[in-house]
């Protein structure tokens, strides 16, 4: 086989792999610092028996932290190349899920952590509002609801209450 051939397949896998890793318009590749996350999912009242989705979870790390703490974790991601990632971790009731966010329904769930632009909170702001049970809580973090009060901050992360 020639030798550019080889070279060249091998620049275009990677940079399939490289945009596959960082794809998502809504929620771009940016790991959430795990200094305060066990804080903030203990404020939320994670346990065991919840119900615990992140939209959009990257390489899985909060996901693992809610699994750790008992719940029944569930990522959703874009990237397949994240999603394969955070599966081989193999954490128990830690489970990642391929797809679009905006597409499931997350009536079951107890709590949700999001860490997406303004645009992908703003989008599902109105969307949760819609589908939660009450009583849920979804925490944002960096950006935050536009029209929803929160009951409760810590640096930036903010913990808020669906009505149902």
């Amino acid at each position: 086989m020639d030798l550019t051939l080889i070279i060249s397949g091998g620049i275009l896998i990677g940079c399939i792999i490289a945009l596959s890793w960082f794809a998502g318009s809504d929620a771009p590749y940016v790991p959430t610092k795990m200094d305060k996350i066990r804080e903030i999912l203990k404020l939320a009242r994670i346990r065991k028996g919840k119900k615990f989705y992140e939209l959009g979870s990257g390489d899985g790390r909060v996901v693992f932290e809610a699994a750790n703490l008992g719940a029944d974790s569930i990522g959703i991601e874009q990237s397949w190349i994240r999603v394969l990632h955070s599966r081989s971790k193999r954490v128990k009731n830690a489970k990642f899920l391929h797809g679009n966010i905006f597409s499931k329904t997350y009536s079951d769930a107890d709590i949700i952590y999001i860490y997406l632009l303004p645009k992908g909170v703003s989008r599902l702001e109105e969307k949760l509002k819609k589908e939660l049970k009450k009583g849920s809580v979804i925490i944002t973090q960096t950006y935050h609801f536009p029209n929803w009060k929160p009951f409760k901050k810590l640096d930036n992360f903010y913990l808020y209450r669906s009505l149902g």
